[in-house]
């Protein structure tokens, strides 16, 4: 096996890698209007048989995911033997990931099983993966680049310091409303979030791999990939949407990773993504009186988020990638501007959607909220 792929060599792959992408794209839109379809006939003709086509619609969308997401990183994985960049870096950086995902499955199963355990396992997840977190700024090697023309470039950050501080701000920035605006006030169970989770995170995976167009450095405009757990974190609020942008920013460096500093991982990946969840604040946020004002105010808070996620990994980290004429800090902010962008996309399908009041009332149906004034029934008081 390892004799195939050295033969096939980083070009091949390389070719191999962006037909499956192709294939994976025009896959996706062919499941997607046919569950669409599906659901539409079904609803118009035999509404009776709709809670029977739900589980199957949801194992098809997470079982295509999660093979998608398997053959993508065989293929990325290989390559990057093949180039002999699977190095201490990478090694320490997917130890990391393999913890968190060995954290949320088990804490998913437990949130399920046994609250007491649920908390215990939540502590310890948690502090484990700081712990481990932390020593890896210590102790992952700066990572060097040789180019064609013979020079070398060296990712070490412009300032530790200014980067950690700045992230530490951020992830202030992500966490503080989450904690305090983020619960979670409807009634639907742990299960139903759970469930729509793995639906969100696959359906924005998915659609990740349908681009409007790549920058060279990384970086892409989708279909509105986020709009999926934009959506997840409007229904089920922050704290449960900051947990799903996080799983969803693994599987996102799972599918193009670029790993130069530790610091610089977890600013692109899981920090990023996870400020999605900074668009579940808006359900308990009373002065938006509208669906539509409150999705607009939730999905420009999460880009917003991203925005700054990648401009602080751009500038510290990426300066050497600059285009002549510019500073690192100018650079790093007119490059990742590309989430406005996609936030354009969001904000366009996402208004047609919510200008619906069906559809908002769909919504609110999957997560209703707790009945606070319950009616005072005959001979109470």
């Amino acid at each position: 096996m390892s004799d195939q792929l050295k033969s096939l060599g980083k070009d091949g792959l390389k070719a191999a890698y962006s037909a499956l992408s192709g294939f994976a794209l025009y896959l996706t839109v062919a499941i997607a209007v046919i569950l669409l379809v599906a659901f539409i006939i079904l609803k118009v003709k035999k509404s009776e048989n709709l809670e029977n086509f739900k589980p199957l619609a949801l194992g098809i969308v997470v079982g295509y995911t999660i093979t998608l997401t398997c053959c993508i990183t065989l293929f990325m994985v290989a390559r990057l033997w093949v180039k002999e960049e699977l190095d201490t870096n990478f090694y320490l950086m997917l130890i990391f990931f393999a913890l968190l995902f060995i954290y949320a499955v088990t804490a998913t199963i437990l949130s399920l099983a046994n609250k007491r355990a649920f908390k215990l396992c939540n502590y310890i997840g948690l502090t484990v993966s700081i712990i481990y977190g932390v020593v890896l700024l210590f102790i992952l090697p700066t990572v060097t680049e040789t180019q064609d023309d013979g020079s070398v470039i060296v990712y070490s950050p412009l300032s530790f310091a200014g980067m950690y501080i700045f992230s530490a701000i951020l992830i202030a920035a992500i966490a503080v409303p989450t904690f305090f605006f983020g619960k979670d006030i409807g009634t639907a169970s742990a299960t139903k979030s759970i469930a729509f989770a793995g639906v969100s995170v696959a359906l924005s995976f998915a659609l990740s791999y349908i681009k409007l167009f790549s920058l060279p450095q990384g970086g892409s405009v989708t279909l509105a990939s986020m709009l999926p757990l934009i959506i997840y974190a409007y229904i089920f609020g922050a704290r449960k949407g900051l947990f799903a942008g996080v799983i969803y920013g693994v599987l996102q460096c799972l599918q193009s990773p670029q790993i130069y500093q530790p610091m610089q991982v977890l600013l692109d990946y899981p920090i990023a993504f996870g400020a999605i969840g900074l668009a579940g604040i808006v359900k308990n946020l009373n002065f938006l009186k509208t669906p539509l004002v409150k999705f607009i105010f939730g999905a420009s808070l999460a880009c917003i988020g991203r925005y700054v996620a990648h401009f602080i990994s751009g500038y510290y980290v990426f300066s050497s990638w600059a285009m002549e004429g510019y500073s690192a800090l100018s650079w790093s902010l007119v490059y990742n501007l590309f989430v406005v962008a996609e936030l354009a996309v969001i904000l366009v399908v996402g208004c047609v959607l919510f200008a619906s009041k069906g559809f908002t009332a769909q919504l609110d149906s999957l997560n209703p909220s707790e009945i606070k004034d319950a009616p005072v029934t005959e001979g109470e008081e």
